[in-house]
């Protein structure tokens, strides 16, 4: 797929680059339909424009539960993680939040119902205030390239 391809390229910051990038390679789309497109794919923006899935990783290449890719993920972009209540609030360096949350949208800790995430803070709604605390400390642990 040409909207596949062009990502990989990266450096495509905006849809609106990506309809110009389609329409230079023969295919005219409008932003509605590569807007679609980018959503059925799966790829999300980050700090360094749309990215593939894959750079998250494959749950299928990955194999297992994808716990390490998510520990990855916190270890590279989490700047600090707190319990509160029964949420665990996650803050990244800005414009990383919504990269991070993918992964943890895929591969939800145990006892997390689910995920919200803004430009630079995630809230993820844990089961119980035991619970929160419980996967706050081990990604905590993982981002200092402990395991959970």
């Amino acid at each position: 797929m040409l909207m596949v391809d062009l990502l990989r390229r990266g450096g495509l910051q905006s849809q609106e680059q990506l309809v110009v990038a389609l329409a230079h390679a023969g295919e005219p789309v409008t932003q509605a339909t590569v807007s679609r497109d980018l959503a059925a794919i799966g790829a999300v923006r980050g700090p360094d424009g749309y990215r593939l899935p894959e750079v998250l990783g494959d749950p299928v290449r990955a194999g297992g539960d994808g716990a390490d890719e998510v520990q990855g993920m916190v270890r590279r972009h989490a700047v600090s993680v707190v319990a509160a209540s029964s949420v665990v609030v996650i803050k990244t360096a800005p414009g990383h939040a919504q990269m991070v949350a993918t992964a943890f949208d895929r591969w939800p800790p145990e006892g997390v119902a689910g995920t919200v995430a803004g430009d630079d803070t995630i809230f993820l709604a844990a089961m119980s205030p035991d619970t929160a605390q419980r996967v706050a400390m081990e990604l905590s642990e993982a981002m200092f390239g402990g395991t959970a």
